[in-house]
């Protein structure tokens, strides 16, 4: 599950315009399908070289994936690519914001929570 979060704080630019280039219908299919077996690969525990391998399990990851993405971005429409990146862009410039909002919102909801259990338990 490292690997995951590694892969996803390296690409995330790249990851957030392949996202969005899913959801444009501009985008051919054989991109998508290989979009989704490159994000199975990725959360899969089978790997070509398994992980317990001390470096070479670790290496693969470090060289498939982000060839594969690489692959996939080349493998984009150039408008789709270019509208795609836009948008990220955008996206990427507002996430602090929404991550601070969100963040605030859980934390009234546990805090909310809290108070409800310390009543019940008071009570």
């Amino acid at each position: 599950m490292a690997r995951v979060f590694m892969f996803l704080r390296l690409f995330r630019r790249d990851l957030i315009v392949m996202l969005l280039a899913l959801q444009n219908p501009a985008t051919p299919r054989r991109v998508k399908y290989l979009m989704a077996l490159a994000a199975l690969y990725l959360v899969s525990p089978i790997d070509l070289v398994p992980d317990a391998i001390p470096f070479f399990g670790l290496v693969d990851d470090a060289v498939i994936v982000p060839a594969a993405v690489y692959g996939l971005m080349h493998l984009l429409p150039h408008g789709v690519r270019a509208e795609s990146e836009y948008q990220a862009d955008y996206v990427l410039r507002h996430a602090r914001a929404v991550l601070i909002l969100a963040s605030a919102f859980i934390a009234c909801w546990m805090a909310l929570l809290l108070w409800g259990i310390c009543r019940l338990l008071a009570g």
